[in-house]
């Protein structure tokens, strides 16, 4: 995160003192310009789409994600956090952060005060006085009949829930099972959840569905009542899902710990790390999968170091962006507070010294050549010479801003990142990755995929049959062989066009020159990888193209290798490999 001090060997993250070093460290700065009296973070420029006692609240609510595993260490940050909250949830404070409504985002942020209470309890519930203790209660219990969107914020209710049954509060049981139903309901299988029942499968699995599932395992039994036998039966679920899902998201990390960059917010970073830590409190689950508390400590601390090492801290706090600060490729709903949601990837604090995942020795990340389909998911992950590498062929969340770009190429890598506004600037020399851009013959816009016809994976191939526009059909079908990656292009069009593919991006800079070159090879190399394209079958020419700047999440700058040409009337093929290896 670029703040913090390793040691001569560059190695941080071992144990759990080093890592508790960091952690204190970062909360103790975000407390010392919290402004309690506002029931508020640090003051900030920029917004979201809910108003500003919502993202006051936020603030607060994301810092406990990190603070709440302090609590036996650093007991006062979390009494400094306790006196913000006191004013936010009290009606007749001016810092008030307000009553909960239909769709709304307090709702999302009561979940780390549920947490707190749970997790914390004597610190964050105990100590207060009998009316904070109500106030508190009363806002909670307002979540109870509010409408909320049909995804992965069931979860949410279903913490708050339980908190307000840890501590013997009044709440509603039927609404706890339906919200457990409608999450089970989501359930693809082999793992994994789709983020509502026309969702999409991205990181909100690790840091949503199943972090949220193993906590709701932690708290069941610490209350006893008429719903223990059919909650622990969720509980049971929970487990066993994350050890499966956990099989597989293993190879979305690469072998310097970098996680592939796919789907939507990517400012939440290494939240998906806390997935690691928490697991490892089930070793028969992982036994079960063929995975040890070994390998939660390797994978977890290889993610931490990777972003330990990335210019993520701006004035003081975690940035909005990926690798480093960027709006461009922000969602409407990230606020200046949103990335402290990356603090769930410190969770394996509250572990003891003591606990097995401390005291397991890492292992060196797998670097044999691996492939495996996400049948559920019609996608294909691989990990290749250390960088791992997703071809998707998952639907795309239509709703946010470039979510073509986000979900609809062809590939998505832990090496290069990948960039919004793939097809925006193409006239002024620009294009993003892994791409196939097409030319509409009558309007000259440039197009991509945007709705996938069919998708499906037969024989470790995934094939995908895609529109550009009216008129003519693609069929794009993607399969390993080697470590090399390989797509070809079924094309059948009524018109003649212009197209490009783009391969993967790397970190160098490159004149815009307007007019596409003919170059012996379409090959660019950036700092530590090199990228290239070669066309095996069909017409084309090589050249290579700059990234608009600030587009791609990993570099500010950065280059494509690219096929360019003509697709003729009628039927034609283009075959491509694809390279992309370290230098």
């Amino acid at each position: 995160m670029k703040t913090i001090v390793m040691d001569d060997n560059g190695v941080m993250y071992r144990n759990r003192q080093e890592t508790l070093n960091v952690l204190t460290t970062f909360i103790r700065s975000q407390v010392a310009v919290m402004r309690p009296e506002c029931a508020a973070l640090s003051a900030t420029t920029g917004c979201a789409h809910f108003d500003e006692k919502a993202k006051n609240l936020e603030g607060i609510a994301r810092l406990l994600w990190g603070a709440v595993p302090l609590v036996d260490d650093a007991p006062e940050l979390l009494t400094d956090i306790l006196e913000a909250v006191t004013y936010g949830i009290n009606p007749e404070h001016a810092a008030y952060w307000g009553d909960v409504g239909d769709f709304n985002q307090r709702c999302v942020e009561m979940s780390a005060i549920a947490m707190a209470m749970v997790d914390a309890e004597t610190v964050f519930f105990d100590s207060l006085s009998e009316v904070q203790q109500q106030q508190l209660i009363g806002w909670l219990q307002r979540t109870t009949d509010i409408r909320i969107p049909n995804n992965n914020w069931h979860f949410f209710r279903v913490l708050i829930l339980m908190a307000l049954r840890h501590v013997g509060a009044q709440y509603d049981e039927q609404v706890l099972i339906n919200d457990l139903r409608e999450i089970d309901s989501m359930y693809l299988g082999d793992g994994w959840y789709r983020d509502g029942h026309n969702g999409c499968t991205d990181y909100y699995n690790p840091f949503a569905f199943h972090y949220y599932g193993l906590l709701f395992a932690r708290w069941v039994n610490t209350v006893t009542d008429t719903l223990s036998s059919e909650l622990n039966q969720y509980a049971h679920l929970f487990i066993h899902r994350a050890a499966l899902f956990a099989k597989s998201f293993a190879l979305w990390t690469g072998e310097d710990g970098a996680p592939i960059a796919y789907g939507r917010s990517m400012s939440y970073r290494f939240a998906g790390a806390g997935i690691w830590s928490e697991l490892a409190c089930y070793p028969v689950a992982l036994n079960n999968v063929g995975l040890s508390i070994s390998d939660m400590k390797t994978l977890w601390a290889a993610t931490l170091r990777w972003w330990s090492g990335q210019p993520i801290i701006s004035d003081g706090v975690l940035s909005v962006g990926f690798s480093y600060p960027n709006l461009i490729a922000s969602e409407f709903y990230n606020s200046p507070m949103s990335p402290l949601l990356a603090l769930k990837g410190f969770s394996a604090v509250r572990l003891s010294d003591s606990h097995p995942f401390w005291l397991a020795e890492e292992s060196q990340i797998n670097q044999q050549s691996t492939v495996i389909a996400l049948e559920k998911n019609k996608q294909l992950v691989a990990r290749h010479n250390g960088i791992s590498i997703l071809l998707s062929g998952a639907p795309s969340a239509a709703e946010l801003r470039n979510s073509h770009d986000k979900y609809l190429k062809f590939a998505y890598s832990s090496a290069h990142g990948f960039g919004v506004e793939a097809l925006r600037w193409i006239e002024q020399g620009f294009i993003g990755d892994n791409i196939m851009a097409c030319q509409q013959p009558k309007t000259g816009e440039w197009l991509f995929r945007e709705q996938l016809i069919i998708s499906e994976l037969r024989d470790q191939q995934l094939i995908t049959v895609w529109q550009p526009f009216t008129g003519c059909t693609v069929e794009t079908t993607q399969w390993f062989e080697c470590g090399k990656e390989f797509r070809r292009h079924r094309i059948q069009s009524d018109y003649t066009f212009k197209f490009i593919l783009s391969g993967y991006a790397v970190d160098t800079w490159v004149k815009c020159i307007g007019e596409l070159e003919a170059l012996p090879e379409a090959r660019v190399c950036g700092t530590a990888y090199v990228s290239e394209l070669t066309l095996l079958d069909g017409n084309g020419h090589y050249a290579v193209m700059p990234c608009a700047p600030n587009t791609n999440l990993r570099f500010s700058q950065a280059a494509v290798p690219v096929i360019h040409g003509n697709v003729p009337q009628g039927y034609s093929e283009l075959l491509t490999k694809v390279t992309t290896s370290k230098l």
